[in-house]
């Protein structure tokens, strides 16, 4: 095993040379907003001839443009038939010649990772399917069993090529931003040791197992979610689903129809229902009317609710001494403050 640089080697042999002053912070306290946190895998797998950050390290990052700059930082060439080892100071050192601040980046992890490249697969369609799911595995750090990626049309069969005179074909899938899911297009190439013979649109089907609250029974709309009416089940969803708990949604209403089974978004409730506070004025009822101004204070004991009341609630009020239609507040039963 030996360390191969990239086309950066160069600068990264004379970055060897940086004193170790300048190399990234290596803690493992809780990196602040500010900075970016790089957790070194202790082995990963790569199916291209490059190596990238995002390959060998989990990066945690607020800045959405630094960490996508971080993932897709070059590290070393990458030839599948012998593995490779990086080094936390050499990876460091690539980090800063990039142009990154030390301080904006902190290393936790392990000191050395070893890349190796994935098993090899059948050159078919179905080895085409299982190049996909191990990209998808591998670059957005995936458990396979949580996984399920399904070629939809054959591709091999579209190539005018004859596969049998091929010594040693391989199959790469290229990267995608981000992890797809429902039906998608990733790019399939068909490689002969370093020369491209083929490269093709291919359409899968993704689909991504997780956490998911459902509806146990039919809920109407402006009904009230309780513990007895949803539950979390574990389920392979193929779609962007909101990331939400039993407990996120208890005590909300329902704002779209469910039916037993559906799956609850953001979308299919509102605000958490609160206690509708008691009656304290009926229309036509009896009321003091309680005037304030100051340290002054001036009760009229005869006047007449002309409008049902809570707690708080603002209604209109007759003040039968003078006839006046005045609106004060409820603060009690049978009381009303007029301002």
């Amino acid at each position: 095993m030996r360390h191969r640089l990239s086309s950066t080697g160069l600068a990264v042999c004379l970055g060897l040379m940086v004193p170790a002053l300048l190399l990234p912070q290596t803690v493992n306290a809780q990196t602040s907003r500010s900075q970016a946190a790089v957790r070194l895998k202790p082995q990963t797998t790569v199916s291209g001839s490059q190596v990238r950050l995002g390959d060998v390290a989990e990066i945690l990052d607020s800045d959405s443009i630094r960490r996508a700059r971080l993932q897709d930082l070059d590290l070393a060439d990458f030839d599948p038939a012998e593995p490779l080892v990086l080094d936390r100071d050499l990876i460091g050192i690539r980090i800063q010649l990039a142009g990154f601040d030390r301080n904006t980046v902190v290393f936790t992890g392990e000191s050395q990772v070893r890349v190796t490249a994935p098993e090899p697969v059948r050159l078919t369609d179905l080895g085409i399917e299982q190049a996909a799911f191990q990209e998808l595995v591998h670059q957005f750090s995936v458990s396979p069993e949580d996984l399920h990626v399904k070629l939809t049309s054959p591709i091999l069969s579209s190539l005018n090529l004859d596969l049998q005179k091929l010594t040693s074909p391989r199959i790469e899938v290229m990267r995608v931003p981000q992890l797809p899911l429902g039906k998608t297009q990733m790019t399939v190439r068909l490689m002969e040791g370093d020369r491209l013979l083929a490269s093709r649109q291919a359409t899968f089907e993704v689909a991504l197992r997780q956490q998911v609250v459902v509806s146990s029974m039919s809920l109407d709309r402006n009904s009230q979610i309780t513990p007895h009416s949803i539950q979390e089940e574990i389920r392979f969803v193929d779609r962007p689903l909101d990331r939400l708990s039993a407990q996120d949604l208890m005590g909300r209403r329902v704002m779209i129809p469910l039916k037993p089974g559906d799956v609850l978004t953001l979308r299919h409730v509102g605000d958490v229902v609160t206690e509708e506070r008691p009656i304290l004025v009926q229309a036509n009822d009896p009321v003091r009317l309680i005037a304030k101004k100051g340290k002054l204070t001036v009760t009229i004991p005869v006047a007449e609710a002309l409008q049902t009341g809570r707690q708080g609630q603002l209604i209109r009020v007759r003040n039968l001494q003078s006839n006046q239609i005045v609106t004060g507040r409820v603060v009690g039963r049978g009381e009303v403050v007029v301002p």
